[in-house]
Formats: C-alpha cells, sequence, structure tokens
C-alpha cells in the first residue's frame, strides 16, 4: 500500500489529534483516499484514536468525509473494542528470543517484584517499549505501541523511575530501540525530548521509519514462516515472504543486533513446528 505525502500527513495529524489532543491543518482528499486512511487505521489498530482525531475536524472545510465513510468507521469501532494498556502490555509475560537476553529480562521481572520499592509505573512503561521491540522485530504492526507508549508518558511519567528503566534497558540491551522508540514519538507525535529522559540523541533514520510503519502492509499477527515437508526435505512455501520477513528484521540490527537476528532464529523455528504434513 502506497502513501503519498499529503495522505501520511493527514493520517499522522489525525492519528496525533486523536490520541494526544493536538491538533495541526489537514488537506483535502479524494474518496478514495480517505478510504486508505481509514483502512490504515484499521490495520494499524488505531480506528479509536483515529475516529477520536476526525471529531476534532468537524468543522474544518477539508474534512470532506462521506456518510459511507463515516459508517464505515462506526462500523470498524464496533468491532474494535479499545483495550486499556494494561490489558495489552504484562510486564510478567514480555519476553526477548535471545535466550541470555530473556534471561536477563526475567531476572528483572522477579527481583522487581521482591523488591518493596517496585515501581508499577516503572514495570508498565518497560512493559510496552518490550512488546515494541517484538512487533518492530517480527515484523507485525507497532504505530499502536509507540501511541501507547506516549499516552502513557503523558498520563502517569512524573511516577516513573527513569533511572530504573534505563538500568534495565542497558543490562537487556535494548537502550537503542527505547531510543527508536522515543525519537518516533518526537518525530510524528510533537513530544519533547524532556518528556522522553531515555533518550539522548536524535536518530536521523526515524523518519524512514515512520514511513515504512505506515505504509508498509502489515499486521498485528506478523508474517510466518510457512514450510511444506517434500520428498527430498523441508521446503519453504513462500520463499519470498521468507526474505521478506528476514530483510526486516535485519533492517533493525542495528538498534538489537542479537535479538534481531535471535527473532529470525525464531521464526524460523516456529515455522518448522507448524509443518503440514
Amino acid at each position: 500500500m502506497i502513501v503519498y505525502e499529503i495522505e501520511k500527513s493527514n493520517f499522522i495529524t489525525i492519528l496525533r489529534s486523536g490520541a494526544f489532543d493536538d491538533s495541526r491543518p489537514i488537506g483535502m482528499l479524494s474518496d478514495f483516499k480517505w478510504k486508505k486512511l481509514i483502512e490504515l487505521a484499521r490495520m494499524h489498530d488505531v480506528i479509536h484514536f483515529f475516529a477520536q482525531g476526525l471529531e476534532h475536524y468537524y468543522y474544518d472545510d477539508n474534512l470532506n468525509l462521506s456518510e459511507e465513510h463515516i459508517a464505515e468507521i462506526k462500523s470498524l469501532m464496533q468491532q474494535t473494542p479499545l483495550h486499556t494498556i494494561p490489558e495489552l502490555y504484562d510486564f510478567d509475560k514480555v519476553h526477548l528470543h535471545d535466550t541470555k537476553l530473556e534471561g536477563k529480562l526475567q531476572g528483572i521481572v522477579s527481583q522487581e517484584h521482591k523488591d518493596m520499592e517496585k515501581s508499577y509505573e516503572t514495570m508498565q512503561l518497560a512493559a510496552i517499549i518490550i512488546e515494541n521491540v517484538n512487533n518492530i522485530l517480527s515484523g507485525r504492526s507497532f504505530l499502536r505501541g509507540i501511541v501507547d507508549l506516549g499516552r502513557y508518558l503523558r498520563l502517569d511519567g512524573n511516577r516513573i523511575d527513569f533511572v530504573k528503566l534505563e538500568k534495565w534497558l542497558q543490562q537487556t540491551k535494548m537502550t537503542n530501540m527505547a531510543q527508536l522508540q522515543g525519537n518516533l514519538l518526537i518525530e510524528a507525535f510533537g513530544f519533547t525530548a524532556e518528556e522522553l529522559p531515555f533518550v539522548n540523541h536524535h536518530d536521523h533514520r526515524v523518519g524512514q521509519v515512520l514511513e515504512n510503519a505506515i505504509t508498509t502492509n502489515v499486521t498485528r499477527e506478523g508474517e510466518k514462516w510457512e514450510f511444506r515437508q517434500s520428498k527430498s526435505g523441508f521446503i519453504v512455501s513462500s520463499p519470498r515472504q521468507a526474505i521478506r520477513s528476514i530483510r526486516h528484521s535485519l533492517r533493525y540490527r542495528r538498534y538489537a543486533r542479537k535479538e534481531a537476528y535471535a527473532t529470525i532464529y525464531k521464526g524460523f523455528l516456529k515455522g518448522l513446528s507448524e509443518i503440514e504434513e
């Protein structure tokens, strides 16, 4: 799915308005292009925020939505419940694919529960960041996760122990991935460096990452490695899909090298375990 500049701009602007109550001018689009934006909102599981953003532009002359599109948005909202952040991100259930990093992560989880001064807000924020890492590296949609990260920071940022968070990120080698997520909030949703203590530099690649996040035809489930068994051995049923999945994970290896390679390996093993005989 190709989204041209004005479409991408409208999509992010409306999403930013709905999620963070920050309205900026939008451009007029054709019915066809509005339909594409609605599909993007559905695909990235942000239809509720998108709809809230549209309400802010109710009297804007550039909001030329048809009755058909409005009905479609309402239908999608009814089909998709808006889960709360604690329902979507659980510190006790987060995981990493690299064995050593997973061991460190679970050690952190266990130790924090024993800590008499444990920080629930820091645990929740870490859960969002780690879940986003999984989605980013696995080729799943992560735009909703970036929105949720920003929403949680705006809601409970003053109660987060950023010193403890930084220590956890260093131990699990996720510092660069967290900074990427923070840079996405700055690039797309107008966050400031002061709101993101774990971000200490600007990533010049973030614009392209955002472009890929919006326009790549991904799902919440991600792409699967599918194998079938033949007389001569195992065959990848969709080599192009497997190559695309590998390339996607490798795209982020500069941010988390070990976890990127481990994600590819675990995807390969999962595909083998689901062979259709």
